[in-house]
């Protein structure tokens, strides 16, 4: 059996049957690719191709195209795999948050929920630097709806705050931890171009349309949603059949669980995610 795990971040098998790319290699386990060159792999390569939390990163049309390379690397009979958040969910919670600051004015919890819940729908769209007005909330001194942050984006949102937490009192620490080596790795770089980009844009405001650009460009930014039912659709138009809405751990893929790509030990990775399957 072959498998294919797209834009897989740190997040990836390393057993036999599995190929991992990504846009960055992280090690002799991932390939490096640009997938807005497509997939570079023949036709009918693979069992399973699987993305989590790819998708929405691509326009609409990007998005379409991704799918079509999908099912043409897929063998015949074999499976897509996607998880993507959910838009339904985040609406649905929305309309409650709405509801429950209206009815319950005076709660600094319900008022921390809707701040909460507005974030995760607009700010992955709408922000221009890294990690964006969510960073700034979890990075906070104190969290009051800490509970309800965590249920909505899971052990990532709780392990982040921890290593912020750690690494507020320890140099070490800051070092050490991956995220914050790459934010500060960013920041180096940022400051090495800045005599350069300064030097091309005289005007203060080119400046930082630039950057902005730049940015926005950069991949970080959710460029479209999907729920149950447009990602039913998209599947459909390219070809996939018995198409099923399935949970992190439920799967054609036999002992899916297993691989502990979409969760550990009943915990779900990104509880936010709508999963889907198709076969070709």
């Amino acid at each position: 059996m072959r498998y294919l795990n797209l834009g897989c971040g740190q997040h990836f098998s390393t057993r036999v049957e599995w190929t991992n790319l990504d846009f960055v290699s992280r090690g002799n386990e991932v390939m490096a690719h640009n997938l807005l060159k497509g997939i570079p792999f023949p036709n009918d390569s693979f069992d399973l191709v699987y993305h989590s939390h790819i998708l929405e990163h691509f326009s609409k049309e990007d998005g379409e195209s991704l799918i079509e390379e999908c099912f043409r690397v897929l063998k015949p009979g074999g499976i897509i795999r996607i998880a993507v958040p959910d838009l339904e969910r985040i609406v649905r919670q929305y309309l409650v948050c709405l509801e429950n600051g209206i009815e319950n004015s005076d709660s600094k919890i319900f008022a921390a929920n809707y701040e909460w819940i507005l974030l995760e729908m607009y700010d992955q769209t709408v922000r221009n630097q890294t990690a964006g007005k969510m960073g700034d909330y979890l990075f906070q001194k104190s969290i009051v709806n800490e509970d309800f942050v965590y249920e909505r984006i899971g052990e990532e949102g709780r392990e982040l705050r921890k290593i912020f937490l750690q690494a507020r009192n320890s140099t070490i620490l800051l070092t050490k931890s991956l995220f914050l080596r790459n934010r500060i790795k960013k920041i180096v770089n940022w400051i090495k171009h800045q005599v350069y980009e300064r030097l091309l844009f005289v005007s203060g405001r080119f400046f930082i349309a630039y950057r902005i650009g730049k940015f926005r460009l950069s991949g970080e930014i959710h460029q479209w949603m999907y729920d149950r039912y447009s990602l039913t659709l998209l599947l459909q138009s390219k070809g996939g059949n018995n198409i099923q809405i399935r949970d992190a751990f439920t799967s054609y893929i036999e002992n899916w669980e297993g691989f502990g790509l979409d969760g550990n030990n009943k915990i779900v990775r990104k509880p936010d995610s709508l999963f889907i399957e198709a076969t070709k």
